[in-house]
């Protein structure tokens, strides 16, 4: 378990940073950029993700446990990773020749807002992050995401600076792409040799790649397609609250992240060994952890939410507020359900069952927009995406209420539910003082957060310790052991 709980370290410290950056950038892009230059980055965004996401065929996940499924053995890597890596080259060339027929015949925002996004479009054909990950080495690939992000932090402040440099910043996170997938390739070779694939080896991906890329779809249709209806539905002025509410609502999720992504190649190693009792374990770990971490920053978020919109975002994103509250339930579904289908049916090979269960997703966040949308506009989108959250993980819940013990999951959440209650309690009462002190500030919301973190800090360890749970009990003595 050491090898998971280094990649752990490496994958929390890139997702540290990819929670600090929005947290250096949001502020001062939300000022000099304003809504509407928002709401026009993220419908742009919105839809080319979409062609990248056609680009890679679900080969981010496929990648990932075609490799590790192929263990230490170099030859049979080798050969795996050149013929799913040539299947990808094909399927991304004949996006590249769609997306630049789009970007030529209806892109109606800006079309050079789409020729510099079709770069990011090129730059999926040269991901090949799926097999570091899959060899289960994080070291690479977090490294170099972490300086890219800090460069393209350095650019944002240097060159950004009024609503018409909205093609500047859409540049500097282009150039972040293409930079992020070209300098992975010199460590290539430390994980495979060259093997020229044959034709009936890449064509044995392409099957495999499209049933993992059918849930990819259907989950993007309730995380990045509700942000195009909303664009089309409602205005830019509230798809630009959405982007910013969702965005930092869902910051938390950064480091479950982090856990999902290192445990699914040791989650499909484990499984494919046959070892399912211990597979059940590490889910069971998996779900305490980051239900204790995702309940405390759901509750969190909620708690400062109405000191840190107009703080944070400037008064101009004062809507926000009560978008974050919202969002932010979102937060604990999207943790459990990551831990049901990324850590435990698709190791084990049952992608159709997962795909259904994101389906239900996808179905109620289109029906939930579209009947709230043109209402309420952001608060729509944020009531729908919690929603498709519900239907993810009811459906998974049912998928595998016969295989995993679903109600101690459940008990297990309860005491981390009290200590977020008490705690939002506990700030929201702080909040009052501070506030009548010095009205919403900095200083105020900084003293928010602080006492927010060491009031569940002490009452989810008081917990923990008082009863002796095993899974404290056990990440206390592998932090001794790691000392």
């Amino acid at each position: 378990m050491s090898s998971v709980r280094k990649n752990f370290f490496y994958n929390a410290a890139y997702q540290l940073v990819r929670i600090l950056a929005p947290l250096i950038t949001v502020p001062y892009l939300s000022r000099v950029l304003g809504p509407d230059a928002v709401g026009v980055y993220s419908y742009t965004y919105s839809i080319t993700s979409y062609f990248v996401m056609f680009a890679m065929l679900g080969m981010g996940t496929y990648g990932v446990r075609a490799i590790a499924t192929a263990g230490t053995d170099r030859s049979q890597r080798s050969r795996v990773f050149w013929s799913a890596y040539a299947a990808q080259l094909s399927v991304s060339a004949v996006v590249l020749v769609a997306y630049a027929a789009y970007s030529l015949s209806v892109a109606q925002v800006s079309a050079f807002l789409c020729f510099l996004w079709g770069f990011w479009v090129l730059s999926a054909a040269f991901d090949v992050t799926w097999l570091m990950f899959g060899a289960e080495d994080f070291k690479a690939p977090t490294i170099r995401s972490m300086l890219v992000k800090v460069v393209e932090i350095a650019f944002v402040f240097l060159l950004v600076h009024s609503p018409s440099d909205l093609w500047v910043y859409v540049a500097i996170v282009v150039a972040g792409f293409v930079v992020s997938q070209l300098v992975l390739w010199p460590f290539v070779p430390r994980y495979v040799d060259f093997a020229r694939p044959t034709w009936r080896e890449v064509r044995a991906h392409y099957l495999p790649c499209l049933r993992l890329f059918i849930p990819i779809i259907a989950y993007s249709i309730y995380t990045t397609f509700d942000k195009v209806l909303l664009g089309g539905l409602s205005t830019m002025e509230q798809t630009g609250f959405f982007e910013y509410s969702d965005k930092i609502a869902k910051v938390p999720l950064a480091l479950i992240t982090a856990l999902v992504a290192v445990m699914m190649p040791r989650m499909s190693a484990v499984f494919s060994s046959g070892d399912e009792e211990g597979g059940k374990e590490l889910v069971e770990a998996s779900m305490w952890f980051v239900q204790g971490g995702a309940l405390a920053m759901a509750f969190g978020v909620a708690a400062i939410a109405p000191e840190l919109a107009p703080v944070f975002l400037g008064e101009a994103f004062s809507a926000c507020a009560p978008l974050m509250i919202v969002l932010a339930i979102a937060v604990p579904l999207i943790a459990a359900s990551n831990v049901l289908g990324r850590q435990y049916l698709i190791p084990r090979f049952r992608d159709a069952e997962y795909t259904v269960t994101i389906v239900c997703g996808a179905v109620a966040s289109v029906s939930t927009v579209l009947a709230l949308v043109p209402s309420l506009g952001a608060m729509g989108a944020a009531v729908a995406a919690v929603a498709a959250e519900v239907a993810v993980l009811l459906a998974q819940a049912w998928v595998v209420r016969r295989e995993l013990p679903l109600a101690r999951y459940v008990r297990n959440a309860v005491p981390f539910v009290a200590c977020g209650a008490l705690m939002m309690l506990s700030v929201r009462i702080a909040a009052s003082a501070f506030v009548a002190l010095w009205g919403p500030s900095v200083a105020g919301l900084v003293l928010e957060i602080a006492v927010g973190a060491l009031v569940y800090i002490a009452l989810a360890c008081a917990w923990c310790t008082f009863t002796r749970n095993r899974h404290f009990m056990r990440m206390v003595a592998g932090f001794g052991r790691a000392r």
